[in-house]
């Protein structure tokens, strides 16, 4: 019928649409403890800019087939609510995923981006998509035809990719690094020079830390913060506190360190084992992984090293 009547139509799809896609999101990432001010917060702009739109349809008189000042003024107008309502969305989003990443960082012996990442792409594409509809929906022709399929696709994205996390184990597994309880001072930030020194106990952080080491329990596969801490016979929650205070900042920091001077000991009196051989027997699930880290901390492949040495 028209671009003013084209933006008209737009809108009031894609805002709904953005509002319950970002808000799913939320859900997962919160474990659903979404509070009544936080929806109405973001539905606020939401409802505001469809009672606009379709409050000016009925009183401007002009028939929808025809162009409309008024009419374009309230696109306008509902353009920005739509950004607003979307930069609520985003923040709330962010927010919950740094913590996301941050407890599940903290409680595994390796980088679980396999757990969530489809979370922070569909947080981010939703949300650049999202920015740039109040600008793409005053066009007309290809770039219109292309944002909207693409839209289409994100959306579609995201609600399999939210399908499948809730359907799998990997919910389990995020959830299980979020158990242990943040005190108060601690909720909602990663800052580490708030967090209280962990407590002292008989043996000592050394003695168990020592303990552990010799033990060789740093070579055994998917470890996670509370096997380690039952391993230590010391507090979760105390250990936590330490790694953040030490040198290493995470399990993974810790792990990663022994795994890799273990690897380099290996590759040195062993010089028949395979890489693959090397790595499992240090602890790493596959050859990728300990390609990597192992160039992160030394700076050079396992082959080269044990050319070199």
């Amino acid at each position: 019928m028209g671009i003013t009547q084209g933006v008209l139509c737009n809108l009031l799809f894609f805002t709904p649409a953005t509002l319950l896609c970002g808000m799913s999101i939320l859900y997962v990432q919160r474990q659903g403890r979404v509070s009544r001010k936080e929806w109405l917060g973001v539905s606020v702009p939401c409802v505001v800019a469809a009672i606009i739109l379709i409050g000016t349809v009925v009183l401007d008189g002009i028939p929808l087939r025809e162009e409309s000042t008024a009419l374009r003024t309230a696109e306008y107008i509902a353009s920005v609510l739509y950004v607003l309502m979307q930069s609520g969305i985003f923040t709330m989003q962010y927010k919950a995923y740094k913590q996301l990443e941050l407890a599940v960082d903290e409680y595994y012996d390796r980088e679980r981006r396999d757990l969530f990442g489809w979370m922070g792409l569909s947080m981010k594409t939703m949300t650049l998509l999202a920015f740039i509809v109040p600008l793409v929906i005053f066009m007309q022709g290809a770039p219109l035809v292309i944002f909207s399929i693409g839209f289409f696709f994100s959306i579609s994205y995201s609600t399999i990719s939210l399908y499948t996390y809730g359907v799998s184990k990997d919910v389990e597994r995020v959830e299980e690094s979020l158990s242990p309880s943040p005190s108060p001072k601690e909720e909602g930030s990663s800052d580490t020079t708030d967090n209280p020194a962990p407590a002292p106990f008989e043996e000592g952080w050394e003695g168990a830390i020592d303990r552990w080491i010799s033990s060789g329990a740093y070579r055994e596969h998917n470890l996670t913060l509370s096997i380690v801490a039952r391993q230590m016979g010391v507090p979760q929650k105390q250990l936590q506190l330490w790694l953040r205070q030490s040198e290493y900042k995470k399990l993974a920091g810790l792990v990663a360190s022994l795994r890799i001077k273990e690897a380099q000991r290996v590759l040195v009196e062993h010089r028949d084992w395979s890489v693959e051989s090397v790595a499992d027997y240090c602890g790493f699930n596959d050859r990728k992984y300990f390609h990597q880290i192992f160039q992160q901390y030394t700076g050079t492949t396992p082959a080269k090293y044990q050319a070199n040495n």
